[in-house]
């Protein structure tokens, strides 16, 4: 009996030591799961990564297109409407007068960024001032208070610039430039139409087609001066300077806006034509972006434009030849930088760190480029 419990006894210790050497890992077991764990967390981060980068540029080029659609909108419907009135005075200007940040191209062909226009014109535009407030000492709530303003052409101009949407617009382009914050912005000014009638307009404005000023007289006699503009409020604020109160936050457009670039179509009677030949009638010549010109009772552009042969290829065109054309069309094209691009590219260019070759891979990752073509469907007011 003893001998049978005895043996009992060493079994149990057995089992005991067995169980007992089955309860941990292996040093090797250990390695295993950890290489296993670790590919698994490695997969899943990357997976994740991709998920969120594929979510960020998605919700950015939604961003993107909205933005844009608005902001194509609202210009192609300035435009759309623009008034030319051949009485000897420019009614259209566009000038490239300045840089803005890393875009300081003078040529479409080139590498640098090209230098965005400013697009000067008068237009019956809906998105404009409509009323005035006087007599402030009482509620500006009380619509007793609102004067209508009279008319519905206004001077309009297009600028983008390097500066903080938060901060009053310089007339200097390197102090916008150094404002806290500054950033890529398209803005968009506009002037009543009571002062653009009263101040706005006229030869010593619009300049003359005999005068050497006809080219540049919207770009230096009226948007270089000062003029009544109503402010935010409804309030009249006489004496403006409308370098400076065209990058104000009020007339801010869109943001993130990194390249902004117009192509303008004119429609002239093509020199080769003769009745009854297979040759049309009319021609398109192209004036490239980055060639400044202006409308009115002819069309002035500064250097030579071009036309596409029917072979391929551009052929030249002298300007002289489209100065009695009349606009057919335009095409814009705006460079849309998303959120997180636009972060980065402002971190840098805070810390003075940003250089070209580094503009241009920010802009190629994360920049959307959408285009709009505006036909200018009126004729020109003899």
């Amino acid at each position: 009996m003893k001998i049978f419990e005895k043996k009992i006894i060493l079994g149990c210790r057995r089992d005991v030591r067995a169980a007992e050497a089955r309860k941990g890992f292996t040093l090797v077991e250990i390695l295993a799961a950890s290489a296993i764990m670790s590919l698994i967390v490695v997969a899943v981060l990357y997976v994740t990564s991709a998920i969120i980068n594929t979510w960020n540029r998605s919700s950015g080029q939604i961003q993107t297109y909205f933005d844009a659609g608005v902001v194509g909108r609202i210009m192609q419907d300035d435009l759309e409407s623009l008034l030319i009135k051949k009485d000897g005075g420019a009614w259209l200007q566009v000038a490239y007068p300045v840089n803005a940040g890393m875009l300081t191209g003078s040529n479409e062909l080139d590498t640098t960024p090209l230098r965005p226009p400013e697009i000067m014109f008068y237009a019956p535009t809906s998105l404009r001032p409509r009323y005035t407030r006087e007599n402030l000492s009482s509620s500006v709530l009380d619509p007793t208070n609102a004067i209508p303003i009279p008319g519905n052409v206004c001077a309009i101009k297009y600028q983008l610039c390097v500066k903080s949407p938060f901060m009053e617009g310089q007339s200097d382009e390197s102090a916008n430039a150094s404002q806290y914050n500054a950033f890529y912005g398209l803005y968009r000014a506009v002037i009543d139409p009571k002062s653009t009638v009263l101040e706005a307009m006229g030869p010593e404005k619009q300049g003359t087609y005999e005068s050497e000023d006809y080219r540049y007289a919207l770009q230096m006699n009226l948007w270089g001066q000062r003029c009544t503009v109503i402010d935010e409020n409804g309030v009249e604020q006489p004496m403006q300077d409308l370098r400076s109160w065209t990058l104000d936050p009020e007339n801010l457009l869109a943001m993130n806006i990194v390249d902004f670039r117009v192509r303008f179509a004119i429609s002239y009677d093509n020199p080769s034509y003769t009745p009854g030949a297979n040759i049309p009638k009319k021609k398109i010549a192209f004036v490239p972006p980055g060639v400044g010109f202006a409308v009115g009772k002819k069309i002035m552009v500064e250097a030579p434009l071009y036309s596409y042969a029917v072979g391929g290829g551009r052929e030249s065109v002298v300007p002289t030849e489209v100065e009695n054309g009349t606009l057919a069309y335009a095409d814009i094209s705006m460079t849309f930088m998303s959120d997180a691009g636009a972060r980065e590219m402002r971190a840098l260019m805070k810390g003075q760190n940003l250089s070209l070759d580094k503009f241009k891979e920010l802009v190629l990752a994360h920049g959307n480029t959408v285009t709009r073509r505006v036909i200018f469907m009126s004729e020109p007011i003899e």
